[in-house]
């Protein structure tokens, strides 16, 4: 059963989207929600099915199985941040492209 992370989910509208850990997008509907009660950032459990939709994939019998933290920003990126070594290297690489294209 793959694993994944509510990305949003509108409890008012009833549907919402699950990042899965491969980083595939799965779309996930007020019925296939099983336990538990949805939020950005949950980490939760599904299975795949085919939508109504053509060509789009779908999350049926959801289960959160464990809550975002209270104080975790909600519809943020999953991924860590990039560390400054990062960061220099990004920049020192644009900059020598920008001479070589002088």
């Amino acid at each position: 059963m793959p694993t994944g992370r509510i990305r949003t989910y509108d409890a008012g509208r009833g549907f919402g989207f699950v990042v899965a850990e491969d980083g595939d997008e799965y779309y996930v509907n007020r019925e296939g929600v099983v336990s538990g009660d949805p939020r950005a950032g949950d980490e939760v459990t599904f299975e795949v099915a085919e939508d109504a939709a053509p060509g789009r994939r779908a999350a049926r019998s959801v289960t959160v199985t464990r809550s975002a933290p209270a104080g975790s920003p909600v519809g943020r990126t999953m991924a860590p941040p990039p560390s400054w070594d990062s960061l220099e290297d990004r920049e020192r690489q644009r900059r020598m492209a920008r001479r070589r294209r002088r």
